[in-house]
């Protein structure tokens, strides 16, 4: 079939990153039956390209190779080819991202993979570019070596699917771990080794917030006083919210940052990280009194009620990292435009955020609070010079916005509003909660309970995933903890029987992220690190838990003790489990 660039198999399909790539010439498939067939009919390799809407690089690969009409001819000669939305199909981006990790050692986006018909992977990388670069091959060359291969080294082909699907399926009958407080107490010297001691955090750059490890520590800390632990996320919690990784005038968390003293962010903005991180800070506060923190979680929150929230209610996904064609342009600044923007009130402002003619980043600035001195300016003149700057800020093109409304990420942010309510008094907050809650479940949810992944322009798409229905029901009770309205107990309590009824193997005892619903993969997969946001079986666990604490159901405690053994029995690095840690706290607080 001959396919022009207003032409694809991407036309018709919701998710915005899909959109994106509608109308490349690469005879893009989303991930479907019918491409699956088409590879086996035609004996062809499947192109798998995983990314998201708001992926800078992602961005980057389109431009250079898969707008160009030669390397869209390539693939369109030789290979059956996919596109998925990590975000819509988390399921299928954690088991090829552990392949490709297996096969080269590293793995991110946009993702490559590249497949047998049956979608078992054989070769995968990152980001190529279209030209030799950066000590990696060009796309190019990629194709067509990956290409003859396929065609000339069928042996070798199906060793190494052999290998990976036996590794892969190897993950899933790990030894279970003994549930103590030793494992605790290993996590938290863990932490002591890889705490940035200079600059806060965990490792060196990219440097990640890895809230919910701060999550726990400070669990721990509340249960055995170590003050190092408290140390570490207060230093952490500072470090972030003074520097280039945390927006100063519109609120709000950038992903990561890309240098170790959180200066230079990659600056896409996502909800289930603010979400997150304005629960944690709110604990934060609540736990040292430090007002710092309260401004921090509140203006986060601002953030998110203000450019995040859907005009129904429920939260949008992700804000671009690019604007006008370039990363970050929209939050960067240079010393000409403050002394233009803020006149006499410019020079203390560039002195307290850091502001240098030179910049931080590319000729330009991040805003970093520095270190406060005599000459800082009050409180409330900051404060406007603030609103001065954002309101010029607002006149420059946005980023865009994934309006996706995703099912776990709103999950997260229910959390976060209804604790928040809590700590800082706010009846408004637990209003804005359950005014969400109500929209959710209205577009997401079926009267049995059953779960849908996201909606987007009153559609809503997919099959929820073991995430969605855990963090969504983990959000419901927290709604219900702030109000004491029964009506949030009983939503959470049949999304949480319909969560076992799909998800878990009564053979095995384990959860699996895919419901006995979905369609079956390769391998059924079981993502147990709470690396972005916590795991499915992570935060189901904490749902089974507070259910069966609130109805005597001693079965559900029997699952989350059996999901937490499994867990335990597979960790390498304790930093992406902080959610499995946290609930080993609950879990263990709780059985005394």
């Amino acid at each position: 079939m001959s396919v022009n660039r207003h032409e694809n198999h991407l036309k018709g399909q919701q998710s915005p990153y899909l959109k994106q790539h509608a109308n490349n010439p690469v005879d893009w498939y989303p991930w479907s039956g019918e491409a699956l067939e088409r590879a086996k009919k035609e004996d062809r390799p499947l192109l798998i390209s995983i990314g998201y809407s708001s992926c800078h690089w992602c961005h980057v690969m389109e431009k250079e190779s898969f707008e160009d009409p030669e390397t869209a001819r390539i693939m369109n000669e030789n290979f059956v080819s996919i596109k998925v939305d990590r975000e819509e199909r988390p399921d299928l981006d954690s088991l090829y991202i552990k392949a490709v990790s297996a096969m080269t050692g590293r793995a991110g986006w946009p993702l490559t993979v590249f497949a047998t018909p049956e979608g078992i992977p054989f070769y995968g990388g990152s980001y190529f570019p279209r030209e030799e670069s950066f000590g990696l091959p060009s796309f190019k060359k990629v194709l067509r070596a990956v290409g003859s291969a396929y065609a000339k080294e069928k042996s070798m082909v199906s060793q190494v699917t052999g290998d990976i699907e036996r590794m892969l399926r190897e993950r899933h009958s790990a030894q279970e771990g003994e549930l103590n407080e030793e494992s605790l107490d290993m996590a938290f010297e863990a932490a002591r080794v890889y705490f940035d001691g200079a600059f806060g955090g965990f490792g060196g750059a990219p440097k990640f917030p890895h809230a919910m490890f701060l999550d726990f520590l400070l669990a721990y800390y509340r249960r055995t006083g170590k003050a190092g632990a408290l140390e570490m996320v207060t230093k952490s919690l500072s470090a972030m919210a003074k520097g280039g990784v945390y927006d100063h005038l519109g609120g709000g968390f950038h992903r990561y940052s890309v240098d170790e003293r959180w200066e230079v962010p990659h600056f896409e903005k996502m909800l289930y990280d603010n979400a997150l991180l304005a629960a944690l800070y709110a604990e934060a506060f609540s736990e040292t009194g430090d007002v710092f923190f309260r401004e921090v979680s509140l203006e986060t929150i601002g953030y998110m009620l203000r450019e995040m929230k859907g005009p129904e209610g429920g939260f949008f996904a992700s804000q671009d990292a690019d604007s006008s064609g370039e990363e970050g342009s929209y939050y960067l600044w240079d010393a000409r435009e403050l002394r233009d923007a803020l006149g006499d009130g410019a020079e203390s402002f560039m002195r307290l955020y850091s502001v240098t003619e030179e910049g931080n980043h590319e000729g330009r600035n991040t805003l970093r609070l520095a270190a406060l001195s005599e000459d800082t300016p009050a409180p409330e003149h900051t404060g406007r010079l603030k609103e001065a700057l954002l309101k010029l800020r607002r006149e420059r093109k946005p980023p865009e916005t994934d309006q996706k409304i995703i099912a776990a990420w709103n999950g997260l942010a229910l959390t976060a509003l209804a604790n928040a309510s809590v700590v800082f008094e706010r009846a408004d907050l637990l209003e804005e909660a359950k005014k969400s809650a109500s929209y959710l479940l209205s577009a997401l949810a079926a009267p049995d309970g059953s779960l849908k992944r996201y909606t987007l322009d009153r559609v809503s798409v997919g099959k929820g995933l073991l995430e969605d229905y855990a963090l969504m029901g983990l959000g419901l009770l927290s709604i219900y903890k702030a109000s004491s309205e029964k009506r949030w107990f009983d939503e959470a309590l049949k999304i949480t029987g319909r969560m076992v009824a799909l998800f878990h193997d009564g053979t095995t005892g384990l959860f699996f992220d895919a419901g006995a619903d979905q369609e079956k993969l390769f391998v059924r997969e079981r993502d147990l690190f709470d690396n972005d946001l916590p795991s499915g079986n992570s935060a189901a666990a904490r749902l089974l838990m507070n259910i069966s604490r609130l109805t005597g159901n001693e079965s559900y405690a029997s699952m989350a003790g059996s999901i937490l053994r499994s867990i335990d029995g597979t960790i390498e690095d304790p930093v992406l489990h902080g959610n499995f840690f946290y609930a080993l706290e609950e879990f263990l607080g709780k059985k005394k």
